[in-house]
């Protein structure tokens, strides 16, 4: 309309001279002879500068001599002179665009990130171009800035991938390499056969498994502590594999870091196939864990922490002696002597044979006989001893506590006989002098061994000694 306008304004020969300086500046724009151009669509707006097109036509010339900022400032005077508004902003946001892009080649990221900014603002939706800001920003290190951006895209954009590996690439270059890979992973779980994100992903599992590898022969060579930083690492490119866990798991164990060890197991127990073999190791791993750390805790008597982490590994398995045995000792250090005794008779009952089981059995009831007998309570006293003496009969003092209890229920002749076996074990046994002379007063100590009821308590040790393993 205001072209119309203009031209019924002018006489007829301005607007032939118009027509003239608009067509050979056409024909100069096709020639490629861009700033010619530039010259006749300038005088055209001398003389008419109303005429939307001559703007235009010139902001195109300007272009093509890569003079954006000229270029824009012509579209923008067409944008203010014409009702149709929305194609120059267009054109005007992609000129700021490909002056970004330029800006961006030559490295110059502050001008490009201005650029792209002014795009942005003009074509708030166009993602490219709030994108190429992200590149800026990156380039110069705005890390907060980038995220803030990318974060925003996702917010609206949640189901695009590339979104995805633009923040995945942004992880990775500020060494972010869990954050990464987590992205990448969403962005594959969206589309299974995308191109970047699987070789983002093939790039951090060849990452890991070096690392990883790295890590095996630090550790092989004793220096555990370079071979846990390699495997985490190799954990932080590859956070979902369980065999990266349990290694790291064994070296915190192994340098006494328990609980970073046990938190790396039960990582690995949720990433493992239940069932599974690798689940099986982690069970096991987990075990020796919580026993290692019992030990560790009983040697800096802790007894109660140690008891609390044996507790733990008996829930997972209850078919291993030494973690009964070794609540036991702790229960026993703690003045437990029932639980302690009962956890000895439960690996003793898992092992029969281990001798060393059954000699704690026995010190146990020997020490709780001897707390029946200061109670008065002689008959329960006795009957400790007795099992003292049936989980191991080469003691020779379990036989002198039951004769001295015995001896408080006046059953003489079977003090007399547990006596007899202490001089059969132990001749040089000075501590059960006394308890001779007070029931075989006068009689020398030949003659008492020579005896017809030393025979008979001869021949009870013997089998004793027999059946025990």
């Amino acid at each position: 309309e205001r072209d119309e306008t203009s031209q019924r304004s002018l006489g007829t020969s301005a607007v032939a001279k118009l027509s003239a300086l608009y067509g050979r500046g056409k024909e100069f724009f096709s020639q490629g002879e861009w700033e010619k151009a530039v010259i006749c669509y300038s005088k055209a707006i001398n003389l008419d500068p109303q005429q939307v097109e001559f703007y235009v036509q010139k902001a195109e010339a300007f272009l093509q001599l890569c003079d954006f900022q000229s270029a824009v400032l012509n579209l923008r005077k067409a944008y203010t002179l014409s009702s149709a508004k929305e194609e120059y902003i267009v054109r005007m946001a992609f000129i700021l665009y490909l002056q970004g892009q330029c800006l961006l080649d030559q490295e110059v990221y502050w001008d490009a990130l201005d650029s792209f900014i002014r795009a942005s603002e003009l074509q708030p939706k166009n993602s490219v171009y709030r994108r190429k800001s992200i590149t800026c920003l990156a380039a110069l290190n705005r890390f907060s800035d980038c995220f803030r951006l990318v974060n925003e895209e996702l917010a609206q954009d949640s189901k695009n991938p590339d979104l995805y590996i633009l923040r995945a690439r942004l992880h990775e270059q500020f060494c972010q390499a869990t954050l990464c890979y987590q992205d990448v992973q969403e962005a594959i779980a969206l589309q299974p056969q995308h191109k970047e994100a699987r070789i983002l992903m093939q790039r951090l599992l060849k990452r890991a498994q070096k690392a990883k590898n790295q890590a095996i022969n630090k550790a092989l060579k004793g220096n555990l502590k370079d071979a846990l930083l390699r495997i985490t690492f190799a954990i932080e490119n590859n956070p979902f594999d369980a065999g990266y866990f349990i290694f790291r798991g064994t070296l915190h164990r192994r340098l006494k870091d328990f609980n970073a060890a046990i938190d790396d197991y039960i990582k690995a127990a949720e990433l493992c196939e239940e069932g599974g073999a690798e689940a099986m190791e982690v069970q096991q791993q987990l075990l020796l864990t919580y026993n290692d750390f019992a030990v560790h805790c009983y040697s800096k008597g802790s007894f109660e922490e140690a008891v609390m982490l044996l507790n733990k590994a008996l829930k997972g398995e209850k078919n291993e002696k030494g973690l009964y045995v070794n609540r036991g000792d702790c229960l026993f250090r703690l003045g437990e002597l029932t639980f302690a005794l009962a956890d000895y008779q439960q690996a003793l009952e898992l092992s029969p044979t281990d001798f060393s089981l059954r000699r704690r059995v026995g010190m146990l009831l020997d020490e709780l006989g001897l707390q029946e007998h200061k109670q008065r309570k002689y008959q329960r006293a006795v009957y400790c001893f007795s099992g003292a003496i049936e989980s191991n009969p080469r003691e020779s003092h379990y036989y002198l506590h039951r004769a001295k209890s015995r001896l408080f229920l006046q059953d003489v002749m079977s003090a007399k006989e547990d006596v007899i076996t202490v001089l059969l074990l132990d001749p040089e046994n000075e501590a059960v002098l006394p308890v001779v002379t007070s029931l075989f007063p006068g009689q020398p100590i030949q003659d008492i061994i020579s005896s017809k009821i030393a025979e008979v308590a001869k021949a009870i040790l013997e089998r004793k000694i027999q059946t025990c393993p």
